[in-house]
This record gives structure tokens, C-alpha cells and sequence, in this order.
């Protein structure tokens, strides 16, 4: 029972240490704009830009689709609405990546500062 009360105080302990840390944690949007300044900017915004045309291109296909009246132009309008709603979790699945990339690089560098003024 001593064994468990100790490794209680000691998350508890570790959690008073880390609400602080949370508390300072910057929100989506402010991560999201920083990703926008990183050292990969031009390829963000080409995705990002990439990411609104491929929308308007799946949008486009799913208006075809349900204007289309034979069954083969339903297919091939279906295939290339799922195919670029694909493309588009792909390009947006890539840019949050990216995001948490450089979100632990930054802590990454945090931690290097800290440890060196100690």
C-alpha cells in the first residue's frame, strides 16, 4: 500500500509541474499561423493553395454526380469526388503533420535552452 501512495504523490507532483507548462500551451490557430513562418512556408502554401483547388475540384465532381442522369457518367463523377476528397485528406493530414513537427522541434529547442542555463 506504501508503494502505491508514493507512486500517487509522485504523479500528482508531476502533475502540478506540468499544469503550468499546459496552461502556456498556445491554441490551433496560433500553431497553424506558425507553421505558415517556418522554415517550410513555400511548401505549406503551395499545399494549402493546392488543398482550396482540389475542394472546388471535389465539390465540382459531387454537382456532376448528382446532375449526372446515366449510370456511367454517376460512376465516373463518384470516382473522382472520392478520389479528391482522398487527395484532400491527404494534403491537410500533411500540413497538421508538418504543424506537429515544428510544434516539437520548438519544445525540442525549449528544453536544449533550459537545460543549458541549469
Amino acid at each position: 500500500m506504501n508503494l502505491d501512495k508514493e507512486i500517487s504523490r509522485a504523479l500528482q507532483q508531476e502533475q502540478h509541474q506540468i499544469d503550468p507548462i499546459l496552461a502556456q500551451e498556445k491554441g490551433l490557430f496560433t500553431m497553424l499561423g506558425n507553421v505558415y513562418q517556418g522554415n517550410t512556408r513555400f511548401w505549406v502554401i503551395l499545399a494549402s493553395i493546392s488543398a482550396l483547388l482540389i475542394t472546388i475540384g471535389f465539390v465540382y465532381s459531387g454537382y456532376r454526380f448528382y446532375i449526372a442522369t446515366a449510370v456511367m457518367d454517376q460512376v465516373f463523377w463518384a470516382v473522382w469526388f472520392i478520389t479528391g476528397l482522398l487527395v484532400q485528406i491527404a494534403t491537410k493530414l500533411w500540413i497538421f503533420m508538418e504543424m506537429n513537427r515544428q510544434s516539437v522541434l520548438r519544445e525540442i529547442a525549449h528544453l536544449a535552452v533550459r537545460l543549458q542555463a541549469k
